[in-house]
């Protein structure tokens, strides 16, 4: 199992310094990625109660976390400059924010700009009220993710491109340049819904699901699989990766919370439930310096 870190690029603690830093410490101790998250803009009124809220009393949240966040593509070609091996990913970038033909250059962009590094997980996006701000349909998203799918599938492999569809249309066009890694960098569709395992099953490169224990993901890696055969695929054709919250906490009563033995017998449990790749966060922290604590006990818990 390979594991990626999650950097904060939101919130009070998000600086060009320290981003820099945690991405470099993260490589310096073995640490396979890094990522970062992906908002636009900060709802000032919001009724959209996160997906992933495991509470019983699910409510919309306070979107000021939000409200000083760096754009995940210029920062993730921020740290390629400071980092030589290192992967940059994104989870979950949402799609259907964007102008495809946009989304296809600046992906292929950091692509060569970090030597083949990117990796792009994709979600169709959950807060309504950020749509309405962008001016892009909350409804139908998913067809829209489908469909810029496509666009930047066919801009990536080079030469003549064009797309006819119901949300966008493309008329024959050339750009460049190409990903290095070809025909385009990893693709996992993020998201634990049934229509987001349908389309990683489909056409992705990955399934990336969101907060699941070890005993919620194994009966979805089945289906998962299920899926993958009816589409003339195999099952090592669409890697399975998970973002979990946090890896080091006091909590011993949820996954990856607990001392380090704990943690281990939980990421066997992972890799028993058919987990390939494991996205973990930092705990909440007051300052830099315990940022970067938090990476030193992630790698330690994990036993890197």
């Amino acid at each position: 199992m390979r594991i990626g870190i999650a950097l904060p690029n939101y919130g009070p603690l998000a600086a060009p310094d320290l981003l820099a830093r945690l991405a470099r410490e993260a490589e310096a101790l073995g640490v396979d990625s890094v990522w970062v998250s992906d908002h636009l803009v900060a709802p000032r009124d919001t009724r959209s109660v996160y997906p992933y809220d495991r509470r019983p009393d699910a409510r919309p949240g306070d979107m000021a976390v939000i409200e000083r966040f760096f754009e995940p593509t210029v920062t993730l070609a921020f740290l390629a400059g400071h980092t030589s091996r290192v992967r940059l990913g994104v989870s979950a970038y949402v799609l259907p924010y964007r102008n495809p033909v946009v989304t296809a250059k600046q992906i292929a962009t950091l692509d060569v700009l970090s030597r083949g590094r990117a990796i792009l997980a994709i979600g169709t996006g959950w807060l309504r009220e950020e749509f309405e701000a962008l001016g892009v349909p909350f409804a139908g998203r998913g067809l829209r993710t489908d469909e810029y799918l496509a666009v930047c599938r066919a801009l990536w492999r080079g030469g003549d491109a064009e797309f006819e569809g119901s949300c966008y249309r493309l008329p024959p066009v050339r750009t460049g340049p190409a990903p290095v890694q070809q025909p385009h960098p990893p693709l996992w569709i993020a998201g634990n819904s049934t229509a987001a395992m349908e389309r990683a099953a489909r056409t992705g490169d990955g399934w990336h699901a969101i907060d699941l224990a070890p005993a919620e993901l194994a009966p979805r890696v089945a289906t998962l699989r299920r899926r993958i055969a009816a589409h003339g695929r195999r099952p090592d054709d669409v890697a399975v990766s998970l973002r979990k919250g946090v890896l080091v906490g006091t909590d011993g009563s949820r996954p990856l919370y607990g001392d380090a033995a704990k943690v281990r017998r939980d990421l066997d449990a992972y890799r028993e439930a058919g987990l390939d790749y494991l996205v973990v966060g930092l705990r909440q922290a007051k300052s830099a310096d315990e940022l970067s604590r938090a990476i030193g006990d992630v790698v330690a818990a994990i036993g890197r």
